[in-house]
């Protein structure tokens, strides 16, 4: 059984490493790998004949503020490091095929999609970056 000290404790602990991860911006970066994976979680249930419509069209709703990211991600980035990213990231290819593909090292792989990957936390939480800057 666990004492109201001990929870308060535990609480703390969680807290400090929340607001530690949020001031590495790991937390920021995390909620951008999750809004990647449910992106290709939504667009697979858009595809699904068996899902609700109701369910179909929040999925579409995000599925549509991902790709306006997306889109704006391209611009930014510049079609090598978006093309780096997306291959990565959306389509799950491995950074050895990637880098065959462009002809490039792995490590330039592994460096365009973490600059990209943080190029899209800022656009999809800018709140978030401008405290981690503070």
């Amino acid at each position: 059984m666990v004492n109201i000290l001990d929870e308060a404790v535990i609480k703390e602990i969680l807290k400090s490493m929340i607001i530690e991860q949020f001031k590495n911006g790991g937390l920021v970066l995390e909620l951008t790998k999750r809004d990647i994976e449910k992106f290709k979680h939504c667009l697979a249930l858009i595809k699904d004949a068996s899902i609700p419509a109701n369910e179909k069209h929040e999925a579409a709703i995000f599925i549509k503020g991902m790709n306006d990211a997306l889109k704006r991600l391209h611009a930014i980035a510049g079609e090598r490091e978006f093309t780096i990213f997306y291959n990565y990231c959306i389509e799950g290819k491995t950074r050895n095929e990637i880098a065959d593909a462009l002809n490039i090292d792995i490590s330039t792989v592994a460096r365009n999609k973490e600059k990209a990957l943080k190029k899209l936390s800022i656009i999809l939480y800018p709140e978030i970056n401008i405290t981690n800057m503070m």
